[in-house]
């Protein structure tokens, strides 16, 4: 034991430890950090979606919520609330208005705050109670319909409040105060006295549930397999598909930027290993000719393997959470929200990084490194007996599964993998080829520019092996730019600062004239208007829907409840055409509902159209942006088939803060029209892009730091052999000069052939992630065939020069000595 401690202390003080250790803490360390950090933004996305929910969950039901789930929600220790709500007639003097009640309990609500004012279409300040029994508050659309004010008298069913408060925006709706119908809030122990619930009542129950995510998960789980038709169990990322689909691509680039780290650390460990066992030759040649046994060897590597996993990962581990820390407090200033503190239980992420790079790169290595022979010590030049591409395969297969296990899935390692092993082709034969080639130009070198270009065949498989290194680490740089970029610009042009904000339908025909004039006096765009006609599919190529889905369970969206239909002569905006022909006489059908009920082209839907039956073909599918903001639709049918039937007209459109108040005091004069307000939802959106752009800045820039780290080991990995020939044209009368030059020339060449090859590797490696992970439209960078290159060159001949400073600056005979 205490020749083992010494031997450690040993490579400790000649720095052979040191290098694996350092790579171990900069797996582990990058990791963490972007790991904890991740989990930070997810949750803190989570907790702003639940301030629009009200709740971190939600359960609707049509009928009252059972006993046994409240109950089961108390045990459970989960915060609760309730919220029914209810359409019904409102009286005030002699006015009378149909509203929007919602009756909240005190506990309501339990994200988030309610924005009330004193004043007319004000502002608002937000407020987390709700009214006082006795009390109401109304949106002012509903006040100004009524003509009453603060401190007026209105009449709910048989009983009486009083105004106290104008309702601008309550958390529990996707709406404002001016939603389907003008809005009204109760306190819940006023609602028996309304009487105005009895049987036969159109109402609404929510309970609301907030607490920590595995016992909302654990209720979820319990729950579920109990709801029947009628009920919803909700959570903030499905609180609509723009909200939601904007947190699942955030998500989705920040686990790619953690794959990445991962993928760094794995090259990481590869170099730092290959590097420790590579100086121990020797030692282990020596110890062997002295005794040692292999079994001894191997106990001894094993225990300071040992070691070295606990020191490297417990540094590592502390260096990531602050590192995360840091990055934070950085943010602090610039995002709208505090972040959530960092759960511990993340921190498996960077051992299990940890664990793997040291089995899947080191452990195999060390292995063979003690079946060295003993006549190595005869032989110095002798090598390890190797199976390197088994080796390293082996590490492969270990980071692809840590890449797996870090994003639940197999989607976004395989792309990165699938990536990554045609890099490898690629840079094989690119660099043999370019390699050969340079060898053939340089015939008898005499210059720094033939002797640089001349080393590169010369150490031919060290500098294959280097310049896939450097590709890997430029590409993955150059996607992380790319994804940056476009990706981030992508979700800004598909909701640009002035994306339609407020829906207004229930418009009769005659009355869209009159709603144009009062959009254009004010200067408010709207988009064309849709006419709107209700129909519930019934049957889908003659088969019921009750017999493809009995009980009502699992049933698409498509057919689980009434549908609004509309007729066009065109495709609207965000529609894009995928097969068929739009102006057929058929259906034309989104392709997410398409798919989830399986039907295409030539099927057919027979739909319920108040009483009446209409069969019709699919004759195209589109494919529709919801981020748009559009009207847009499941279903179009051809005007012949809705013509007859009584149509309401739906548009959208934008409204600034500073026009808002003469549009609702303007759209005041059509008490029937509906006006649903999503300017919440888009704050949300773009709230959440905003952060996500601060939060891959500095990511970008952990892991560029860690990319840069990756990149001086690689160097230092061949830089005995480098040394040794630049010592021998040194005692061969070289100058400094030549040598530099020689420098300059091959590490410029592996950086410009790397910037090349990642520059391709990283367009295709975008190309699967913009249209297989993050569902968007693929795009052309050519601005990283610009900069692959230049940060090649730049970079690795920065770092190779730097790494390589000692042959310029030592005289030979002490580079002599230490080679």
């Amino acid at each position: 034991m205490m020749f083992i401690f010494r031997l450690m202390v040993r490579d400790f003080r000649s720095g052979d430890l040191l290098t694996l250790l350092a790579a171990l803490v900069i797996s582990v360390g990058t990791v963490t950090s972007i790991g904890l950090f991740i989990d930070r933004l997810q949750l803190s996305f989570e907790e702003q979606s639940a301030n629009l929910l009200a709740a971190d969950r939600l359960i609707r039901s049509d009928e009252t919520i059972p006993s046994d789930w409240i109950e089961r929600a108390n045990n459970l220790s989960l915060e609760q609330a309730q919220r029914t709500s209810f359409t019904t007639m409102m009286f005030a003097k002699d006015s009378l208005q149909l509203a929007q009640i919602s009756a909240v309990t005190d506990s309501y609500p339990l994200r988030g705050a309610y924005l009330v004012d004193q004043t007319l279409f004000g502002q608002g300040q937000q407020w987390t109670q709700p009214p006082a029994t006795g009390e109401v508050w109304l949106s002012s659309r509903l006040a100004s319909l009524l003509g009453v004010n603060i401190g007026d008298q209105v009449e709910i069913g048989e009983a009486k409040f009083h105004v106290s408060q104008y309702l601008v925006r309550d958390p529990g709706s996707t709406t404002s105060a001016f939603t389907i119908s003008p809005r009204a809030v109760i306190n819940d122990k006023d609602l028996a006295k309304t009487q105005v619930i009895i049987p036969g009542s159109r109402v609404r129950y929510s309970l609301l549930l907030a607490g920590n995510r595995q016992t909302l998960r654990a209720y979820g789980d319990w729950l579920t397999p109990q709801l029947v038709d009628g009920q919803r169990w909700r959570t903030p990322s499905q609180r609509g598909e723009r909200v939601g689909d904007t947190i699942s691509r955030a998500e989705s680039f920040l686990l790619l930027a953690g794959t990445l780290a991962v993928v760094m650390s794995g090259i990481a460990m590869a170099l730092a290993s290959a590097r420790f066992v590579k100086r121990h030759l020797m030692q282990v040649a020596i110890l062997k000719t002295i005794g040692a046994t292999p079994r001894f060897l191997s106990w001894a590597f094993f225990q300071q393997l040992c070691l070295l996993f606990c020191v490297g990962t417990l540094i590592g581990l502390a260096i990531g959470w602050g590192i995360q820390e840091i990055i934070a407090s950085l943010l602090s200033g610039l995002m709208s929200t505090e972040l959530p503190s960092p759960s511990i239980s993340r921190l498996w992420l960077g051992i299990a990084t940890g664990l793997v790079s040291m089995l899947a790169f080191c452990l195999p290595l060390v292995m063979r490194l003690i079946k060295i022979s003993p006549l190595s010590v005869l032989q110095p030049t002798a090598k390890i007996e190797q199976n390197t591409a088994i080796i390293y395969s082996l590490g492969f297969v270990g980071m692809y599964a840590l890449m797996c296990i870090y994003t639940k899935g197999f989607l976004l390692p395989s792309v990165m993998t699938l990536s990554i092993a045609g890099i490898g082709l690629i840079v094989g034969l690119i660099g043999i080829s370019a390699f050969k080639l340079g060898r053939r130009l340089t015939s008898g070198a005499t210059s720094g520019w033939q002797i640089g270009l001349a080393s590169l065949y010369r150490r031919l498989v060290p500098n294959l092996f280097q310049l896939l290194v450097f590709t890997l680490i430029i590409m993955l740089t150059l996607i992380l730019i790319g994804v940056q970029s476009s990706l981030i610009s992508d979700w800004q042009k598909q909701l640009p600062e002035d994306a339609p904000n407020h829906y207004i339908f229930n418009v009769q025909h005659n009355q869209i004239n009159e709603i144009d004039n009062t959009s254009q006096t004010l200067g408010i765009p709207h988009s064309d208007w849709y006419p709107m006609v209700r129909g519930r599919v019934i049957k889908i190529n003659n088969d019921d829907v009750d017999d493809l889905y009995p009980d009502g369970r699992n049933e698409p969206e498509l057919v689980d409840r009434e549908l609004n239909l509309t007729w066009s002569d065109q495709l609207g905006q965000g529609n894009t055409l995928l097969e068929g022909d739009f102006l057929a006489q058929g259906l034309s059908i989104e392709q997410r509902v398409a798919q989830e009920v399986g039907v295409s082209l030539g099927d057919t839907l027979t739909i319920n159209i108040g009483g009446n039956i209409i069969t019709l073909p699919i004759t195209s599918v589109r494919e529709v942006d919801w981020g748009t903001m559009q009207p847009n639709f499941y279903l179009i049918l051809p005007k012949q088939a809705l013509q007859d039937y009584p149509a309401n007209f739906v548009s959208s459109l934008f409204v600034n803060e500073a026009k808002a108040q003469d549009f609702y005091k303007g759209m005041s004069n059509y008490p029937t029209v509906s006006i649903l307000n999503v300017g919440d939802i888009l704050k949300q959106i773009q709230t959440i892009i905003g952060q996500l752009s601060q939060a891959i800045q500095l990511v970008l820039l952990c892991i560029l730091c860690a990319g840069g780290l990756v990149l001086l080991a690689s160097v230092r990995s061949t830089l005995e052999e480098r040394l040794e020939e630049g010592a021998l044209l040194r005692v061969l009368g070289a100058k400094s000069g030549l040598v530099r030059q020689s420098i300059f020339v091959e590490f410029g060449a592996l950086g410009f052939f790397s910037g090349i090859i990642s520059a391709l590797g990283a367009e295709l490696c975008l190309y699967g992630l913009q249209v297989y992970v993050f569902n968007t439209q693929a795009n052309w960078h050519p601005n990283l065939w610009l900069f692959g290159p230049l940060i090649g060159v730049c970079v690795i001949l920065t770092i190779g020069v730097f790494a390589s400073r000692k042959v310029l600056n030592v005289p030979p005979m002490h580079l002599l000595r230490d080679i």
